[in-house]
């Protein structure tokens, strides 16, 4: 599926990396040694891993667990302060935001406050299960958890946790269809 990626010369640095990875020249790591990586891994052009260990004066823990057989197309933007976890056999298309963590809250406390210069948090972790096919320009918010087997309309935007064995499309995502 990716053969048309050029290899990299030196492989970026992970907490672990399994056997047979494609992974692009122009891919971006952060805080690779709070990220595993299992065999058969494939990453498209200008992708971002990021595992943030730090955001202005504050300390994270971050971690991100991928599987095996996990195929990324490109234009991935992937970024834990908590933990993101994929699970084995995941397709995820072009251009798709996985994220646990924002800018600050939705407060009137803090509309004064750029909201680039707000604290990073995180409502909770992203889990997505085994066997899940992301469509492209999906968006997968914090505190989500996607079940087996299940697949996400491209497009979508999922802000609530998706049970196995379903398809969920729209704004907010909503399932469509049981498989």
């Amino acid at each position: 599926m990716f053969s048309f990626l050029k290899k990299r010369n030196k492989k970026p640095e992970f907490q672990s990396l399994g056997e047979n990875d494609d992974i692009s020249i122009d891919i971006n790591i952060v805080g690779g040694e709070n990220i595993k990586i299992g065999s058969d891994f494939h990453c498209g052009p200008r992708s971002t891993i990021a595992a943030w260990k730090s955001y202005e004066n504050d300390q994270f823990s971050p971690k991100i667990v991928i599987g095996d057989r996990v195929k990324i197309n490109s234009d991935l933007y992937l970024t834990a302060i908590n933990s993101i976890s994929i699970g084995n056999n995941v397709l995820i298309g072009r251009n798709v935001l996985i994220s646990d963590n924002s800018h600050g809250s939705v407060s009137a406390e803090e509309s004064d406050i750029a909201p680039s210069e707000r604290k990073l948090q995180s409502k909770g972790p992203v889990t997505i299960e085994d066997n899940v096919w992301i469509g492209s320009n999906a968006v997968i918010l914090p505190n989500i958890v996607i079940g087996y087997s299940s697949i996400i309309g491209a497009g979508a935007i999922v802000t609530k946790n998706v049970p196995e064995k379903c398809v969920v499309a729209g704004n907010p995502a909503r399932v469509i269809k049981y498989l």
